[in-house]
């Protein structure tokens, strides 16, 4: 099992490198059998080692090889979270994949990083909400759980200005949330 096998399957390379979600595949080994581009920089936010695979995310891939014992070959998903050095939280997804090209399944691991989960997150309903762009510099920061003293000092702005902010991206959201109810 090897990572040629999986790269001559350019359908699925293309599919893979088109999340934003880091995907990692390994074998029973844990060897690496394929990363795309966001799964490879994510692994170097998480170990300080090149082309290494976090012990994280070894140890989940671990936890579902020996729960095949329990489960068979249910479905299964084994999720843990981990934060770097940097506090940069990442929320890891593994699970089992088949690939007709491969002779044995493989693990299949997700990594997401809650930080730009977030902040597409409040794009989206920055769009959705009609927010103004400090508007949605101010919903970001709400959404990662700052404070309003905290969110006044990294925008250099005041507390009472974060207070009007949120004030009106409630009323935002209500005025939103009262058309969607009408329709």
């Amino acid at each position: 099992m090897n990572m040629n096998s999986l790269e001559n399957n350019h359908l699925l390379t293309s599919v893979l490198e088109g999340f934003v979600d880091g995907i990692l595949i390994l074998n029973l080994q844990s060897d690496l059998v394929y990363a795309n581009t966001p799964g490879t920089r994510i692994c170097q936010h998480l170990t300080s080692r090149e082309n290494r695979v976090p012990d994280e995310v070894l140890r989940s891939c671990n936890a579902l090889i020996e729960s095949r014992e329990l489960y068979g070959d249910r479905p299964l998903v084994i999720e843990s979270e981990i934060t770097n050095e940097q506090s940069q939280a990442f929320r890891i997804r593994v699970q089992w994949l088949k690939i007709d090209d491969l002779p044995q399944p493989c693990l299949l691991v997700r990594l997401e990083d809650q930080q730009q989960a977030l902040q597409s997150l409040a794009v989206t309903e920055a769009k959705r909400y009609g927010l103004t762009p400090r508007e949605a510099e101010v919903w970001f920061l709400k959404r990662c759980n700052l404070s309003r003293k905290e969110i006044a000092a990294q925008l250099y702005i005041t507390i009472d200005t974060v207070k009007k902010h949120l004030g009106n991206i409630q009323m935002k959201r209500q005025n939103y949330r009262d058309g969607v109810d009408l329709a």
